[in-house]
């Protein structure tokens, strides 16, 4: 598919199947590619919308990667769903991605019919987060290939069952290195400097699905009770043999877990359906 113009900034969005629309918003530091499973899966059911944020995947770089924020992203979102004549969506974001679709519901919630919220936390960072984040953008403009962050990254992110996987440890590799070095300093600027959500979850009126995976290192089960604590309507699944990314190291289970849950919202929807 072409790139699209939204609000003068290009994305390159994945647009496939028909039906309700499910809008999937990567981690860092991915693009679209890392849903790759999970679009396979639920095209035949649902219209599947995966973009690349600016600097990932096939979308151009910001122009100056030190403004972006998650509120201008969370912004372009809402104009691509009203551009495509999408209706209100299903959202599904994984840790960074969490971290938009928090920051999408906090001002157009409207625009969703449900939210799934996969490893992901509901607070900012804290001051030594936040200067790793800076250190490593810090590395990336003094030229450090993306390979040399990639590796310790992907050991963070991966559970020690995925890292005795060396074809999938490559793989995740892969797809972090196949993004521009602005993609990368541009996110972790966004997510740095990144609001807390938890008045947005408490406030929060919307059938949720909370996912972790059940070797999460990163943020693990209690970060996910807690946003289900925060929300109303939200249940709670662990994906087994998984540490940060189960879509990718469980891709079986983690696919039935979302269409059992989009199937189960869409069905209760349904007129007549009580």
């Amino acid at each position: 598919m072409p790139l699209i113009d939204v609000e003068a900034t290009q994305l390159n969005v994945i647009d496939q199947g028909s039906g309700e629309a499910v809008l999937l918003l990567p981690a860092f530091p991915f693009g679209s590619a890392m849903w790759s499973y999970q679009i396979e899966a639920l095209a035949p059911k649902y219209r599947v919308i995966a973009p690349d944020l600016p600097g990932f995947g096939q979308s151009p770089p910001m122009a100056d990667p030190s403004t972006a924020s998650l509120s201008g992203w969370a912004e372009l979102l809402a104009q691509l769903i009203i551009q495509l004549d999408l209706g209100r969506v299903h959202v599904v974001g994984l840790s960074m991605g969490g971290y938009l679709a928090m920051e999408f519901l906090r001002g157009h919630a409207d625009l969703a019919g449900s939210v799934v919220l996969a490893d992901t936390r509901p607070r900012s960072d804290d001051s030594d987060v936040w200067q790793r984040r800076t250190d490593e953008q810090a590395q990336i403009r003094a030229g450090d290939p993306l390979e040399n962050l990639a590796k310790p990254l992907s050991e963070r992110l991966l559970s020690q069952g995925s890292l005795a996987r060396p074809e999938l440890v490559e793989y995740v590799r892969q797809l972090m290195v196949a993004n521009h070095p602005d993609g990368w300093i541009a996110a972790l600027e966004a997510m740095k400097n990144r609001s807390d959500s938890l008045g947005t979850l408490k406030s929060l009126d919307l059938p949720t699905l909370v996912i972790v995976g059940q070797r999460d290192r990163v943020t693990p089960l209690v970060e996910a009770r807690l946003i289900q604590s925060l929300v109303t309507d939200a249940e709670l699944v662990e994906i087994p043999e998984a540490g940060h990314l189960p879509p990718i190291e469980n891709p079986d289970v983690f696919d039935q877990v979302l269409i059992e849950f989009l199937d189960r919202i869409i069905a209760r929807d349904e007129p007549g359906t009580s």
